[in-house]
């Protein structure tokens, strides 16, 4: 019995720590219903042009280098202050990495009719990837996944195309565990199997000496 319940124990922990299925948010017309947290870019404010990595990291998101705080008006969801790739253009990819675990992250963009890649990562595990159409005239434009268990988006222009993101909308707010952390709850579970064994083991000797 205490042999099935350890087994059903370490194959809960390997579950709790493998990437969970991520389903694509493909031109949604309000990214994520509910967040825990919108980023408007309107929060904190720079010159324009301004290089944007780790300014937003108390909000719970940084950015690689390439993207630059951009005042935008004109386009449907892209409002106040946004980021773009261009003044220079850097043409990526772009990483979003985010302080939580989220189960749903989108956000707006626009772009010139591009193609784009879409990828959600959690830790160096690809969890899903998708291809998109983004152009600059629909409302129906937030792009990004739902599910479980990513940690950043990963943008690519497929044609060395500038685009301009806003209003990115988080499922989830906490700390991200670290990955020493998912091997000290593996190990915590490995440890208690092989104490319940040694006490069985006692048991046994007791019981039939």
């Amino acid at each position: 019995m205490r042999k099935r319940v350890l087994t059903a124990a370490l194959l809960a922990s390997l579950a709790f720590a493998a990437p969970a299925f991520a389903a694509p948010i493909i031109a949604s017309s309000n990214g994520i219903a509910a967040p825990a947290q919108t980023i408007t870019f309107d929060e904190l404010v720079f010159p324009a042009n301004t290089l944007i990595t780790n300014q937003y990291a108390a909000l719970g998101v940084t950015f690689t280098s390439g993207l630059r705080y951009s005042p935008q008006t004109g386009f449907p969801n892209i409002t106040g202050n946004t980021l773009g790739n261009f003044s220079p253009y850097v043409a990526g990819p772009y990483t979003l990495s985010f302080s939580s675990l989220q189960s749903s992250a989108a956000f707006a963009m626009v772009s010139n009719s591009s193609v784009y890649t879409f990828q959600s990562f959690l830790g160096a595990s690809l969890v899903e990837s998708f291809d998109s159409v983004i152009g600059a005239s629909s409302a129906s434009n937030f792009f990004g996944f739902s599910g479980s268990n990513f940690d950043s988006i990963r943008i690519t222009s497929n044609s060395n195309d500038s685009f301009l993101i806003d209003n990115l909308k988080l499922s989830s707010v906490g700390a991200v565990p670290e990955p020493t952390t998912w091997m000290l709850m593996l190990l915590g579970m490995v440890g208690i199997g092989f104490s319940m064994r040694r006490k069985s083991d006692t048991e046994l000797r007791v019981r039939y000496t």
